[in-house]
């Protein structure tokens, strides 16, 4: 699915300022460059992704506004219009709650990345993955297509392309609950949970997925 609603998006994070920098705070913690980011959005968090950023993401609109100077480019996440190896870095943000085939689009990211993946979602059994999926139960505009992953899917799926490195989570308060700044924490407990890994290599017909 793509979304047709950029600035309201972005609206989100200002309005929740200081869960937008916890957030932050976690992908800053993964030190990424050079990343292709999939299902970029408005270009949310690549002001701590140093070096080139190219976005990503199926909405002509939202590309509209990522940010100024980036290479932009539409397409849909299980059929990238990239050769083979093309990037350093492959770095994704809660759209796997929006892809059906998670498989393919794993593979996809293998396919395209040279050896690093980092990858964030909103965790399930969470606070704030309990609030996302009861706005979905109420047919929200977005949310209602969501399928949202526990930790041990994400890490299930993730683990069957890459070697894990790094953990880095954050959101220890839910989403009725006042906002405090937190530092990421090297685990996770987080709500917001990301991960970044090393690309595994295959002798072709012999455990490959």
């Amino acid at each position: 699915m793509s979304f047709d609603d950029p600035q309201g998006y972005a609206q989100w994070y200002k309005i929740h300022s200081v869960t937008y920098e916890n957030e932050l705070a976690v992908v800053r913690a993964l030190g990424l460059h050079d990343c292709l980011d999939v299902g970029s959005g408005p270009s949310v968090f690549h002001e701590v992704i140093e070096g080139e950023v190219v976005s990503l993401d199926l909405s002509e609109i939202t590309l509209l506004y990522a940010r100024e100077g980036e290479e932009r480019v539409q397409a849909d996440a299980l059929h990238m219009p990239f050769r083979d190896e093309a990037f350093p870095c492959v770095f994704s943000s809660v759209t796997f709650c929006f892809i059906k085939d998670l498989d393919t689009l794993m593979k996809e990211i293998h396919r395209v990345t040279r050896q690093t993946f980092a990858g964030c979602i909103v965790v399930l059994d969470s606070e704030w993955g309990r609030h996302y999926s009861e706005l979905a139960g109420r047919g929200h505009k977005y949310y209602s297509k969501a399928r949202f992953l526990s930790r041990e899917e994400f890490f299930g799926l993730v683990k069957r392309y890459f070697r894990i490195d790094k953990i880095v989570s954050t959101l220890s308060y839910g989403p009725d609950q006042r906002e405090v700044r937190e530092a990421p924490r090297e685990d996770w407990q987080g709500a917001f949970l990301c991960l970044k890994g090393t690309k595994l290599r295959w002798t072709p017909g012999h455990g490959e997925p």
